[in-house]
């Protein structure tokens, strides 16, 4: 089949769309298909990646952001099988749609419902208006809406549309590659962030920009310094603009010396990094996070999970099983539930064991996307 995909960034940049569009492709290649994935054209994405797909950078009439507006999509998806958007991206959505109107069922188009989109101030009222006319839009041109989940479409902005039509929706989940897997930590690491033997290292991975405004980074360094213990330090891998803001955080509390940034770190490395964790935290704060590719990592990597009760996250993070849910921005609530896995090694080894037997039987990339090919070869 010829594919094409749309979304608004790619690997390197940090963001779970773009990992899910770059692993996607990859593994449609590598099973024959060809595919085409348009992006806008960005210095953050496609710098210095040899993909196995064909890249297509366009340039935005208007771009700011993640978001950017793509009028050339009309006349460069034609010549597709299957147009496969990645939602949200409203400046890309408009002509895709514009394109599925007029060519009717020549054209199939298969939409993965990332996760909602809040904001906050004129972001908020911006994404309150395209929420009222463009999600009737989705569901409307679309053949296929993929989900991460049924539990966060239900509770999504979608759910009305989903309980009058729910045969146009199918539950897949994201996935996690096979460079993820437990591994000794990295003395090489160890040494160059300064932790030592007698530390437990507390995980975050993740953008660190506005567009990631929902992560909750801040909640978790107040977390850190609730704790006592100076051996339990917190390890934040990201990069973007609100990393200054989030240095200050960690000074004015007094705990700069046990919260330690990385900075951008490349994908070859994360897994090494992945495997510095002790315990994995995704503290966010509202139902922009629909799921969360990097507890798959870190699950790969059979480190426990701490992550907050959100519609979707909580499909991933069995609690008992694999990890623990926390209130959303609860900081005391992550406190007690990451010291209550690192004192309980019984409890610590049950999850992270856990944790990998459900990546090899559910989330492996190689599945994932049979699932994804199944629903191609249905529409």
């Amino acid at each position: 089949m010829k594919i094409a995909q749309v979304v608004c960034t790619l690997p390197p940049y940090g963001g779970g769309i773009g990992v899910v569009a770059y692993h996607y492709a990859r593994n449609l290649t590598l099973k024959g298909h060809e595919v085409t994935v348009y992006i806008p054209k960005s210095t953050k994405s496609v710098q210095k990646i040899d993909y196995e797909y064909q890249v297509k950078q366009l340039c935005p009439v208007l771009k700011s952001g993640n978001a950017a507006i793509l009028p050339q999509l009309f006349w460069k998806l034609w010549k597709y099988d299957i147009v496969h958007l990645h939602f949200p991206f409203f400046g890309a959505a408009f002509f895709v749609f514009l394109l599925k109107m007029i060519r009717g069922k020549k054209m199939k188009l298969v939409s993965n419902y990332h996760m909602d989109v809040i904001g906050a101030g004129v972001k908020k009222s911006f994404f309150s208006f395209y929420n009222k006319y463009l999600l009737n839009c989705v569901v409307k041109f679309s053949d296929k809406i993929i989900v991460s989940s049924i539990d966060y479409i239900e509770n999504s902005n979608l759910r009305e549309y989903y309980h009058k039509q729910p045969d146009k929706f199918i539950a897949i989940p994201f996935g996690v590659d096979e460079r993820y897997m437990p591994q000794k930590k990295n003395p090489s690491l160890m040494s160059k962030y300064c932790f030592s033997s007698l530390d437990k290292i507390i995980g975050f991975v993740g953008g660190l920009d506005s567009a990631h405004y929902f992560k909750g980074v801040n909640y978790l360094i107040t977390a850190i310094s609730k704790i006592n213990d100076q051996n339990i330090k917190l390890l934040i891998v990201g990069e973007g603009n609100l990393k200054k803001k989030y240095i200050e955080q960690a000074k004015l509390l007094g705990v700069e010396s046990r919260v330690i940034f990385t900075g951008y770190v490349p994908n070859e490395i994360l897994p090494e990094h992945y495997n510095l964790f002790d315990v994995f935290v995704l503290p966010s704060v509202d139902k922009s996070e629909s799921f969360g590719l990097v507890l798959l990592e870190a699950m790969a990597c059979g480190k426990p999970l701490v992550a907050s009760n959100l519609k979707g996250v909580r499909s991933v993070v069995i609690p008992g099983e694999n990890g623990l849910l926390v209130e959303p921005k609860n900081a005391q609530d992550i406190v007690d539930k990451v010291m209550h896995i690192l004192k309980d090694k019984r409890l610590y080894e049950q999850f992270g064991l856990n944790g990998v037997r459900l990546t090899e039987e559910k989330y492996r990339w190689s599945v994932v996307v049979d699932h994804v090919l199944e629903v191609y070869n249905k529409i």
